[in-house]
């Protein structure tokens, strides 16, 4: 529709028995007004203009909210209000669709109304300030264009001189003003300025806050632009905690999700000390820390600042989380299965929680109760794919390979490509003894670019399994996995991960001694599920050794352990 019509001379819009007035910037149905807030407005007007074409979730968010960073969550929240005013069912909807993953159109069909394009020399052009008629029309028009261009020139060459002389002087007020010109997202107003000096608390903390933004809206440009934001904000204000904070919650996330040089990790744990060193009272700061060490692989180490955190603050759902998801990697699956219960009694909807708590449940061997929590986490957002992952993988542990490979198929349909998905559907493959099909899905997550492959991606359990598939041609790869692993563990690293994946490539290799070493190794910093050693077909090798046996014996006990200390504990997690 758009294509077709100017929408300048638009000024009446139909669909379905709804009509929104561009001209008195109203909605009626049955010509009853229905109120409308000014971004609701906005956000049907983008939907209409666009219809019958779908809008992307980035595109809505530029239009409705230009020039100012936000959440997916806000767009969510700003389409249910709309659909609130116009009586519409998300889960039916009559009006506006969502395409998961992809955004959001309008389902009726939409016709509209035109005026002419010009129908008089002496219409007034709204579009500016209605205080200005057409200009177009009168006779000084020539002499106010020179005019406007002379005002326009001049502007800029003021804001060249204030940016030079800010430059090369650092006046404060000018550097103020000339950041402000150079970054729109920042705004400073007369208030900001007090006696000659900017207000740099103020602006530290819009800086700040911008940072934020960008780093909770998880994707890897983003992350970039929080880092720089972070940076902005301490230029400005040297012994800013919280920005301190930021800057290094970005660069684990750097290190967990995306890919990282080998400063980052010195850099995320440097930065909480900095707002620790600003803050000792701060229960974000040691969240920071906590995390830092987690994510560069020191298990231990990142305990006691999560203690510290929740000592200052002790319902902190996301500290309680991720806590019990630390002990219960390390094997501490009685105090895991605490705090995980405390952190979902104090917020029942916290998926990350849920997700936690199926992973523990499901190294206790409880595979009921750990569907049941994956299922609650899907159930409460479905594009949380690890919760989709992990699903999958406990189906694979059961033996249900169809099942989890219907599970990963269903999602790829929604979300193409997607490399965890890729990476569970592999798994499907192998573990059913699909073993060519599987190298082929592994083979997908392939790093196009080996020359910035970074030691994470390296050393991944989906990259292995496509090296110990490809053996002997892939020897020379896994003889530098072989190495990458071993330096992490001998630099300090309690990632039992590392040690479980030496196993295997000893395994595979014939090196049955070293195998059984590290794997050991494995078990004592954390490895608890039993299936995860005797249904590995990777250690076939070991079956028969009597060592091997041994070492599955001792898991079995410990499980058992474990289960009958859990025993009396379970009725709050076989809640349905």
């Amino acid at each position: 529709m758009s294509n077709l019509t100017n929408r300048r001379n638009i000024t009446r819009y139909f669909f379905a028995d709804l009509v929104l007035d561009v001209q008195r910037g109203i909605l009626t149905r049955n010509n009853k007004e229905i109120p409308l807030p000014k971004l609701s407005y906005d956000l049907l007007l983008a939907l209409l203009r666009a219809s019958p074409t779908l809008l992307s979730q980035q595109e809505l968010m530029e239009i409705v909210w230009p020039n100012v960073v936000i959440g997916d969550e806000t767009l969510k929240q700003r389409v249910k209000l709309l659909r609130k005013a116009i009586t519409d069912n998300a889960s039916a909807p009559t009006y506006i669709e969502a395409v998961r993953g992809r955004g959001y159109r309008l389902l009726p069909e939409v016709t509209c109304e035109c005026t002419l394009a010009q129908p008089a020399a002496a219409m007034l052009d709204l579009t500016g300030n209605d205080q200005f008629p057409n200009l177009g029309s009168q006779p000084f028009h020539g002499a106010w264009q020179v005019l406007s261009k002379m005002l326009f020139t001049l502007l800029l060459l003021i804001s060249l001189l204030v940016v030079i002389y800010g430059y090369f002087f650092q006046n404060p007020i000018l550097s103020a003003i000339t950041h402000a010109i150079t970054d729109k997202t920042v705004s400073i107003d007369a208030s900001d300025i007090n006696e000659g000096k900017p207000n740099t608390e103020q602006v530290a903390q819009e800086l700040y806050q911008k940072g934020l933004l960008y780093y909770q809206r998880y994707r890897a440009v983003d992350n970039i632009i929080a880092i720089d934001f972070f940076k902005k904000s301490i230029a400005i204000k040297a012994d800013y905690s919280l920005a301190y904070t930021g800057l290094s919650q970005a660069y684990s996330q750097q290190i967990f999700q995306f890919k990282s040089d080998n400063n980052t990790q010195a850099h995320a744990i440097d930065n909480a000390y900095q707002a620790i060193t600003y803050d000792s009272n701060s229960a974000e700061s040691y969240k920071a820390l906590g995390t830092a060490y987690y994510v560069s692989g020191w298990l231990s180490k990142s305990i006691a600042p999560y203690l510290k955190s929740l000592a200052l603050e002790p319902n902190n759902t996301e500290v309680l989380s991720n806590l019990s998801f630390i002990y219960s990697e390390q094997g501490n699956l009685i105090d895991a299965l605490s705090l995980i219960e405390e952190a979902l009694s104090l917020d029942n909807k916290h998926v990350v929680s849920m997700v936690h708590a199926g992973q523990t449940l499901q190294r206790l061997g409880q595979f009921e109760l750990a569907k049941i929590w994956y299922n609650k986490a899907i159930a409460l957002q479905p594009d949380y794919l690890l919760a989709t992952y992990h699903l999958g993988q406990l189906a694979i542990v059961n033996g249900e390979y169809a099942v989890a490979e219907r599970i990963y198929q269903e999602k790829l349909n929604l979300y193409n490509e997607h490399p965890l998905l890729i990476e569970g559907l592999a798994d499907s493959f192998y573990f059913s003894k699909r073993a060519k099909l599987a190298q082929e899905f592994y083979q997908k997550l392939q790093f196009d670019d080996q020359a910035v492959i970074d030691d994470k991606q390296l050393v991944s359990s989906a990259n292995l399994m496509r090296l110990m598939l490809t053996l002997p041609a892939s020897k020379k790869e896994v003889r530098q996995v072989e190495q990458v692993l071993k330096d992490k563990l001998q630099s300090g690293t309690d990632k039992a991960l590392y040690s479980y994946n030496l196993a295997v490539i000893y395994a595979q290799t014939e090196q049955s001694n070293l195998a059984i070493r590290y794997l050991v190794q494995a078990i004592e910093q954390g490895i608890t599920s039993v299936e995860k050693v005797n249904k590995q077909t990777m250690f076939e090798p070991l079956y028969e050794l009597p060592s091997f046996k041994k070492l599955i014996i001792n898991m079995k006990a410990k499980q058992s352990s474990f289960n009958a200390q859990i025993k009396m504990n379970l009725s709050f997690w076989q809640k349905k």
